[in-house]
């Protein structure tokens, strides 16, 4: 080769090897699923436009009715998750709609509905609740009272008896980073 000629093609070599490096990466990235969060039990996208109704959702609701998550933490065996609901002055809610999933995180194929809870006294109970696998899972929760709506987000361990709350205005809570403290 000509003295001088060998930076200009080796400048170009290394373009066309980049270009070559996008184009695999892009191609590589579409081959992979895409798995939506739905925490709140709706597209990322309409919890995005709409996170600022959900968040002043949640503080209407609170600001009359109280929900407390009663129940246990999720079980290979079988285990109840329940909910207590009442309004400001301590009475009982009966006609409230509770909506329960029960996911993996990041695992979209491992999702479990739950409906038609047993309603007493304000308590809505789903009896022997039993996961497919060992692990973490999310119970996802969405509580309507007339038009009034909260979301509880919670998670659960196979392996904890404990139960965590966590979502828009709770930070994720971990029992071991708190000394075993549930806050």
């Amino acid at each position: 080769m000509r003295d001088g000629l060998q930076w200009p093609i080796g400048v170009i070599a290394s373009v066309i090897f980049i270009i070559i490096a996008c184009a695999f990466t892009i191609y590589v990235a579409l081959l992979q699923p895409v798995q939506e969060d739905a925490d709140m039990m709706v597209g990322y996208h309409n919890l995005d436009a709409g996170a600022n109704d959900t968040i002043i959702a949640g503080i209407k609701f609170n600001r009359k009715y109280k929900l407390t998550y009663i129940g246990q933490g999720v079980s290979l065996v079988g285990s109840s998750i329940s909910y207590k609901i009442e309004d400001i002055n301590a009475n009982p809610v009966n006609n409230a709609v509770v909506k329960v999933v029960l996911s993996r995180p990041v695992i979209e194929e491992d999702k479990i509905e739950l409906e038609n809870p047993h309603v007493e006294n304000g308590v809505y109970t789903f009896e022997n609740v039993k996961v497919t696998k060992k692990g973490r899972w999310n119970i996802l929760t969405k509580v309507t009272v007339n038009e009034d709506f909260r979301h509880m987000n919670l998670k659960s361990d196979t392996t904890d008896k404990d139960v965590y709350e966590y979502g828009l205005d709770k930070p994720m809570r971990n029992y071991a980073a708190n000394g075993g403290s549930t806050l």
